[in-house]
């Protein structure tokens, strides 16, 4: 008598196989997908500080006069309000509406003036710098 199917070993073997490959790629593919979110928001936070700086040459001001404080400015909104009169709207220098972090989505950016224009993500107490140089622990 002739059988057609498998046996029972051989979908065990089968399944075994499928799981180990499983428990190998998922981790792979998840800290792929991360690190592209972390990639995103530093290209974000770039695009930021770029429309900041085409703000600075478009009204003849410099940072220093714009952002008149060195605290962390949360930037929620399309327009960023600045010293009065000024205000930036980013949607005239970034295409795709305001930017918001995708790595951690609870967080905003944040921009501050010390020296030199700095982007932030955060969530109001814990801050990564994206721009000009990168935290290592984001």
């Amino acid at each position: 008598m002739k059988r057609k199917g498998f046996t029972l070993i051989e979908l065990v073997v089968v399944v075994a196989i499928l799981g180990v490959i499983i428990a190998i790629a998922v981790p792979q593919v998840l800290k792929n997908v991360n690190k592209a979110r972390r990639s995103a928001d530093i290209q974000n936070a770039r695009h930021i500080a770029y429309a900041f700086y085409l703000f600075e040459e478009d009204s003849g001001k410099s940072l220093n006069v714009l952002i008149p404080d060195n605290n962390f400015h949360k930037i929620d909104s399309d327009v960023v309000s600045l010293s009065p009169p000024y205000s930036l709207k980013l949607s005239d220098y970034i295409s795709g509406g305001l930017p918001k972090p995708v790595y951690r989505r609870s967080y905003y950016f944040y921009y501050k003036l010390d020296s030199v224009l700095k982007v932030y993500s955060g969530d109001g107490t814990n801050f990564y710098e994206l721009f000009p140089s990168v935290d290592p622990g984001y």
